[in-house]
């Protein structure tokens, strides 16, 4: 039976906006429980050290620390661009991030594949959706409606190696993840009128109001240029910019961060990302709170920049959180600026909230 997830959610949500408002001024008073939240990065973790390992075609991790200390190095190797360079050291793992399509929303008799957007957790999980910490195997999984992360302990493992559904097992315990759009909420606000150059502001400006709650991706989709000309197609084919603001919500691991990807139309009805964006770059900021049940949430400060060229997406996590119980990244305020140029035309936004 699938656990009740969401009124939880919504409960630490109602907590870290009460608990903010104070949090926010007293974070020297915190300070105790930020040092055991914020990890240190350590070096790079490899296999030859023994802390992580793969069994069977996923990655075990032999404890919290050994997980955590793999994420911050990750965290590093986004600015270089080495995240499947690590991943491919244990010889016969495929991450989810490896395996991702290349088309989105296409007419196909598979079911449609979970889209996680942070590039951390996807390097770590298996292209079956597995990863395994200490005696805890969690497994993804999808009911139809939405995205379900089974926690399957370990001595129970030899059903999942048959094939059998986690949600078959008896002792495995389901849990609900927040990953996707979300279109219920207002957008962000995108007016006609787009000023360039950026930023208009400083990036960490923030407006007075609070952004809570704030859950799933945020963004759109864009088929013009600032100028309000159509972007030019591929190969006859319609192209279109997304960008998102996105939080990922599993049971031990929770961030944010933010994307940017193109696409081109499909003669199948899809979006194909085979299109560069000749250079694409961004800046992020946000401020929360980190909250994990029965401690003091824990304020947090985090901003990113990174650019690339020649490149179909750009996408970096801006801040995460692990821990051996549930945790969430619950952001307060997240500006967002960014600024493409596709085949000479200009693209860009600016959204401070």
């Amino acid at each position: 039976m699938v656990l009740s997830t969401t009124n939880r959610l919504w409960a630490i949500a109602a907590m870290a906006g009460l608990l903010g408002l104070s949090s926010c001024k007293n974070e020297r008073g915190l300070e105790p429980f930020a040092e055991k939240l914020e990890i240190q990065n350590k070096g790079s973790v490899t296999a030859s050290e023994g802390t992580v390992t793969l069994k069977h075609d996923w990655l075990y991790f032999k404890d919290k620390r050994s997980f955590e200390s793999t994420i911050a190095s990750l965290e590093k190797m986004q600015e270089s661009g080495d995240l499947d360079k690590w991943s491919n050291q244990f010889k016969g793992f495929t991450s989810w991030r490896s395996a991702e399509p290349e088309e989105v929303e296409g007419k196909s008799d598979q079911e449609s594949r979970i889209d996680i957007p942070d590039p951390m957790l996807t390097t770590l999980l298996s292209a079956t959706g597995r990863i395994q910490i200490a005696d805890t195997i969690y497994q993804l999984s999808h009911d139809g409606k939405e995205p379900i992360l089974y926690a399957v302990p370990q001595i129970s493992y030899a059903p999942l190696m048959k094939g059998v559904g986690p949600q078959r097992i008896p002792t495995a315990v389901a849990h609900k993840v927040g990953l996707h759009l979300m279109p219920i909420f207002p957008k962000w606000e995108d007016n006609e009128r787009v000023v360039t150059p950026y930023p208009v502001a400083p990036i960490c400006d923030y407006p007075n109001q609070l952004l809570f709650p704030w859950w799933g991706q945020k963004g759109d989709y864009i088929y013009k240029d600032n100028l309000g000309n159509q972007l030019a197609k591929d190969n006859g084919r319609e192209v279109r910019i997304d960008y998102h603001r996105w939080r990922v919500g599993f049971l031990f691991y929770s961030s944010i961060g933010v994307r940017v990807k193109i696409y081109k139309h499909t003669r199948l009805g899809g979006w194909m990302s085979t299109v560069n964006m000749q250079d694409v770059g961004f800046m992020a900021c946000s401020k929360g709170l980190i909250v994990i049940p029965g401690l003091l949430p824990v304020p947090y400060d985090a901003q990113v920049s990174a650019g690339g060229y020649n490149t179909n997406k750009l996408e970096r996590t801006l801040k995460w959180a692990a821990a051996p119980m549930h945790v969430e990244v619950i952001p307060h305020h997240f500006n967002f600026n960014f600024a493409v140029t596709y085949r000479d035309q200009h693209i860009s936004r600016f959204i401070r909230e």
